[in-house]
Protein backbone atom coordinates (compact mmCIF):
# COMPACT_ATOMS: atom_id res chain seq x y z
CA UNK A 1 0.00 0.00 0.00
CA UNK A 2 0.94 3.72 -0.59
CA UNK A 3 0.07 6.62 0.94
CA UNK A 4 -1.30 9.61 -1.30
CA UNK A 5 2.18 11.01 -1.59
CA UNK A 6 3.14 7.82 -3.65
CA UNK A 7 5.55 6.74 -0.64
CA UNK A 8 4.85 3.38 1.41
CA UNK A 9 2.56 3.36 4.30
CA UNK A 10 3.96 2.74 7.41
CA UNK A 11 2.38 -0.06 8.81
CA UNK A 12 0.82 -0.16 12.48
CA UNK A 13 1.90 -2.86 14.16
CA UNK A 14 1.75 -3.17 18.08
CA UNK A 15 4.56 -2.14 20.27
CA UNK A 16 5.72 -5.62 21.49
CA UNK A 17 6.02 -7.08 17.95
CA UNK A 18 8.42 -4.06 17.01
CA UNK A 19 10.36 -4.40 20.00
CA UNK A 20 10.66 -8.25 19.59
CA UNK A 21 11.58 -8.01 15.74
CA UNK A 22 14.29 -5.74 16.92
CA UNK A 23 15.84 -7.73 19.48
CA UNK A 24 15.48 -10.62 17.28
CA UNK A 25 16.92 -9.36 14.27
CA UNK A 26 19.86 -7.86 15.73
CA UNK A 27 20.72 -10.76 17.43
CA UNK A 28 20.58 -12.88 14.22
CA UNK A 29 20.63 -10.94 11.18
CA UNK A 30 17.86 -10.01 9.00
CA UNK A 31 18.75 -13.17 6.95
CA UNK A 32 18.72 -15.85 9.94
CA UNK A 33 15.69 -14.30 12.07
CA UNK A 34 12.44 -16.05 11.50
CA UNK A 35 8.99 -14.87 12.27
CA UNK A 36 8.92 -17.32 14.59
CA UNK A 37 11.61 -16.54 16.18
CA UNK A 38 10.05 -13.02 16.81
CA UNK A 39 6.85 -14.73 18.06
CA UNK A 40 8.14 -16.30 20.43
CA UNK A 41 10.23 -13.05 21.78
CA UNK A 42 6.55 -11.35 21.57
CA UNK A 43 5.19 -14.07 23.34
CA UNK A 44 2.64 -15.08 20.76
CA UNK A 45 2.07 -17.84 18.24
CA UNK A 46 3.29 -17.03 14.73
CA UNK A 47 -0.39 -17.18 13.48
CA UNK A 48 -0.88 -14.40 15.87
CA UNK A 49 1.89 -12.48 14.34
CA UNK A 50 0.57 -12.47 11.05
CA UNK A 51 -2.31 -11.47 12.22
CA UNK A 52 -0.42 -8.04 12.49
CA UNK A 53 2.43 -8.46 9.91
CA UNK A 54 2.67 -10.20 7.01
CA UNK A 55 6.69 -10.43 6.34
CA UNK A 56 9.90 -9.49 7.63
CA UNK A 57 10.35 -7.10 5.27
CA UNK A 58 7.43 -5.04 6.91
CA UNK A 59 9.04 -5.64 9.71
CA UNK A 60 12.30 -4.33 8.84
CA UNK A 61 10.04 -0.98 6.82
CA UNK A 62 8.36 -0.77 10.53
CA UNK A 63 11.37 -0.40 12.40
CA UNK A 64 12.69 1.92 10.09
CA UNK A 65 9.56 4.26 10.53
CA UNK A 66 10.12 3.73 14.38
CA UNK A 67 13.67 5.16 14.06
CA UNK A 68 13.52 7.66 12.12
CA UNK A 69 10.30 9.27 12.81
CA UNK A 70 11.60 11.22 15.43
CA UNK A 71 14.47 12.51 13.61
CA UNK A 72 12.64 14.38 10.58
CA UNK A 73 10.15 15.91 13.19
CA UNK A 74 13.43 17.23 15.05
CA UNK A 75 15.11 18.30 11.71
CA UNK A 76 12.13 20.17 11.12
CA UNK A 77 11.89 21.60 13.40
CA UNK A 78 15.87 22.28 13.88
CA UNK A 79 15.77 23.74 10.26
CA UNK A 80 13.14 25.82 10.46
CA UNK A 81 13.78 27.61 13.62
CA UNK A 82 15.45 31.32 14.11
CA UNK A 83 18.42 29.64 15.16
CA UNK A 84 21.97 30.54 13.81
CA UNK A 85 23.44 28.01 11.63
CA UNK A 86 25.86 26.77 14.57
CA UNK A 87 23.10 26.30 17.01
CA UNK A 88 20.91 24.48 14.15
CA UNK A 89 23.84 22.07 13.62
CA UNK A 90 24.57 21.21 17.46
CA UNK A 91 20.90 20.50 17.72
CA UNK A 92 21.34 18.17 14.81
CA UNK A 93 24.15 16.04 16.41
CA UNK A 94 22.52 15.34 19.70
CA UNK A 95 19.41 14.77 17.83
CA UNK A 96 20.90 12.44 16.01
CA UNK A 97 23.16 10.75 18.81
CA UNK A 98 20.11 10.74 21.51
CA UNK A 99 18.26 8.45 18.94
CA UNK A 100 20.27 6.09 17.98
CA UNK A 101 21.18 5.28 21.78
CA UNK A 102 17.27 5.64 22.60
CA UNK A 103 16.26 3.35 19.66
CA UNK A 104 19.38 1.60 19.55
CA UNK A 105 18.29 -1.90 18.73
CA UNK A 106 16.12 -0.34 15.42
CA UNK A 107 18.98 1.68 14.35
CA UNK A 108 21.31 -1.17 14.69
CA UNK A 109 18.77 -3.01 12.74
CA UNK A 110 17.88 -0.34 10.24
CA UNK A 111 21.86 0.62 9.34
CA UNK A 112 23.24 -2.41 8.66
CA UNK A 113 19.81 -4.49 7.00
CA UNK A 114 18.07 -1.84 5.27
CA UNK A 115 19.44 -3.47 2.00
CA UNK A 116 16.89 -6.17 2.46
CA UNK A 117 14.10 -3.36 1.87
CA UNK A 118 12.46 -3.53 -1.83
CA UNK A 119 10.13 -2.04 -4.12
CA UNK A 120 8.05 1.48 -2.80
CA UNK A 121 9.64 0.53 0.80
CA UNK A 122 13.26 0.82 -0.48
CA UNK A 123 12.15 3.47 -2.32
CA UNK A 124 10.51 5.90 0.50
CA UNK A 125 13.70 4.77 2.66
CA UNK A 126 15.85 6.47 0.00
CA UNK A 127 13.69 9.74 -0.03
CA UNK A 128 13.71 10.00 3.44
CA UNK A 129 17.70 9.65 3.91
CA UNK A 130 18.05 11.90 1.21
CA UNK A 131 15.91 14.04 3.02
CA UNK A 132 17.41 13.65 6.34
CA UNK A 133 21.01 14.29 4.77
CA UNK A 134 20.43 17.65 2.70
CA UNK A 135 18.98 19.02 6.02
CA UNK A 136 22.61 18.86 7.01
CA UNK A 137 23.66 19.89 4.46
CA UNK A 138 21.56 22.72 4.39
CA UNK A 139 22.52 24.26 7.51
CA UNK A 140 25.92 23.45 6.55
CA UNK A 141 25.86 25.83 3.58
CA UNK A 142 24.23 28.23 5.71
CA UNK A 143 26.88 28.16 7.81
CA UNK A 144 29.73 28.81 5.51
CA UNK A 145 27.84 31.31 4.02
CA UNK A 146 27.74 33.11 7.12
CA UNK A 147 31.38 32.52 7.91
CA UNK A 148 30.54 30.75 10.85
CA UNK A 149 31.93 27.44 9.24
CA UNK A 150 35.27 27.08 7.00
CA UNK A 151 34.31 26.65 3.22
CA UNK A 152 34.35 23.25 1.72
CA UNK A 153 31.94 20.46 0.86
CA UNK A 154 29.05 20.95 2.52
CA UNK A 155 27.60 17.17 0.90
CA UNK A 156 30.69 15.46 2.43
CA UNK A 157 30.85 17.25 5.51
CA UNK A 158 26.78 16.24 6.18
CA UNK A 159 28.12 12.60 5.53
CA UNK A 160 30.65 12.85 7.92
CA UNK A 161 29.00 13.97 10.86
CA UNK A 162 26.18 11.48 10.31
CA UNK A 163 28.50 8.47 10.39
CA UNK A 164 29.75 9.12 13.21
CA UNK A 165 26.28 10.21 14.99
CA UNK A 166 24.56 7.13 13.49
CA UNK A 167 27.27 4.69 14.06
CA UNK A 168 26.39 5.00 17.99
CA UNK A 169 23.93 2.84 17.73
CA UNK A 170 26.19 0.02 16.97
CA UNK A 171 29.04 0.85 20.20
CA UNK A 172 26.71 2.98 22.80
CA UNK A 173 26.32 0.67 26.28
CA UNK A 174 23.50 1.52 28.09
CA UNK A 175 24.81 0.32 31.39
CA UNK A 176 28.08 1.91 30.83
CA UNK A 177 29.61 4.79 32.35
CA UNK A 178 27.89 7.80 29.90
CA UNK A 179 24.79 8.71 29.16
CA UNK A 180 23.69 9.37 25.67
CA UNK A 181 22.86 13.03 26.64
CA UNK A 182 26.10 13.08 27.63
CA UNK A 183 27.58 11.70 24.63
CA UNK A 184 25.33 13.15 22.65
CA UNK A 185 26.82 16.61 23.88
CA UNK A 186 30.20 15.79 23.48
CA UNK A 187 30.13 14.80 20.10
CA UNK A 188 28.27 18.19 19.26
CA UNK A 189 31.19 20.19 20.26
CA UNK A 190 33.97 17.98 18.54
CA UNK A 191 32.21 17.74 15.57
CA UNK A 192 31.34 21.77 15.69
CA UNK A 193 34.81 22.40 17.06
CA UNK A 194 37.16 19.67 16.19
CA UNK A 195 40.03 18.20 18.14
CA UNK A 196 42.76 20.89 17.91
CA UNK A 197 43.09 22.97 21.71
CA UNK A 198 42.85 26.52 21.12
CA UNK A 199 45.79 27.21 21.74
CA UNK A 200 47.63 24.40 19.78
CA UNK A 201 49.89 25.43 16.91
CA UNK A 202 48.01 24.56 13.55
CA UNK A 203 51.06 23.38 11.67
CA UNK A 204 51.71 20.19 10.62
Amino acid sequence: MTDTDGSAETPQIPERILVAAARVMEREGFANASLRQIAEEAGMTKAGLYYHVASKEVLLYALHERFAHKLRDSALRIVESDSTPTQKLRELIIETVQTAGIYQSEGTVFLREYGHLSGEMAVTIGKGRNQFRTDFEQVIKAGMATGEFRSGDAHLDALAILGACNFTAFWFDPEGPLKIEKIAESFADRLLYGMTSPTTDKGV
